[in-house]
């Protein structure tokens, strides 16, 4: 390692007069003056006296040069000894680690493979988590899935249904039974087609129902004689039948029918006439009845009626 030297460079010309003399050579050497001036301990004022003093003193400049080449010739032999010391430092942990019993040095090895396989094993397990949050999540949407497919088409069941029976219902009666034609009437006649537009009504989770803000909307057409309305719910098979009421925001019923049963599809199928609702907002409350003749709620469905 390279030695810096100090340098310490004194005015070209040194003039001595009365101002030069504010510090004596007595107060400096009393109070170390060129060495807290080195170290940059001295007052501003302090600093000024002394370099006005430096100037046209030779004594005071070499030992300056002195002390600085001192200061930095043991910086350097203290980073000698450090870089001599480190492999005899690095050599005795380990032959002290050899020492050690071999009880002792399994146990710090024990240690150590500890240290190393902690944050591995906390990164596993928090994998393995996540991937079971995900499975679940899989098939929560799965079943869901499932359900909304199976209360689709059942839907579709029950329009055809339905159509088939109003089909029926616009015939005149002496037409309903097998009679042979007329000779001018017409072999194919297509009869009206009649659609019956369904909703399917989502349960109200969490607290009470708020009528105001209702998460179902049906839209009837001012032409729409008949609609249906499918209730989704968890079935129970411990209860042996349904019953379900409608009411308005002000509290008044406007239906109710017991005896109620799931169709062969699972799914709980109600039909209404549109003229029974007017635009605004509304209660249906299902519940069901136990083997022990008693009813429980089953969900609360609210929805609200557009006529356009």
């Amino acid at each position: 390692m390279a030695e810096k030297a100090y340098h310490v460079t004194a005015p070209a010309t040194l003039h001595s007069d009365s101002r030069n003399k504010a510090m004596e050579h007595s107060y400096i050497e009393e109070h170390n003056i060129p060495e807290r001036y080195l170290l940059d301990k001295l007052s501003s004022q302090e600093r000024m006296r002394f370099e006005e003093h430096f100037k046209s003193c030779v004594q005071c400049v070499n030992l300056l040069k002195v002390i600085g080449g001192l200061r930095m010739g043991l910086k350097i032999v203290a980073a000698e000894e450090v870089c001599r010391r480190r492999p005899y430092l690095e050599a005795g942990l380990l032959a002290r680690i050899m020492r050690l019993s071999r009880v002792r040095q399994k146990t710090l090895l024990l240690g150590v493979i500890l240290l190393i396989a902690l944050p591995v094993g906390l990164v596993i397990l928090e994998w393995s988590r996540a991937r079971r949050e995900l499975d679940q999540t899989t098939r929560t949407a799965e079943e869901w899935r499932r359900k909304y497919e199976e209360r689709e088409q059942a839907a579709r069941y029950l329009m055809k249904e339905i159509q088939a029976r109003n089909q029926l219902a616009v015939r005149p009666e002496s037409e309903r039974g097998d009679r042979p034609r007329l000779p001018n009437e017409a072999k194919d006649v297509t009869p009206p087609q009649v659609v019956v537009p369904a909703f399917a009504l989502s349960v109200t989770k969490g607290g009470g129902p708020d009528l105001t803000e209702p998460i179902n909307l049906i839209k009837l057409s001012p032409t729409s004689k008949l609609f249906i309305l499918l209730l989704e719910f968890e079935p129970d098979p411990s209860l042996r039948s349904y019953r379900a009421a409608i009411s308005m925001a002000d509290g008044r019923n406007i239906w109710r029918d017991n005896n109620l049963m799931m169709t062969s599809n699972g799914a709980l199928v109600l039909s209404f006439n549109s003229s029974l609702f007017k635009p605004g907002n509304y209660l249906l409350t299902l519940e069901g009845l136990t083997t022990q003749n008693r009813y429980v709620q089953v969900g609360q469905y609210t929805f609200g009626v557009l006529i356009q």
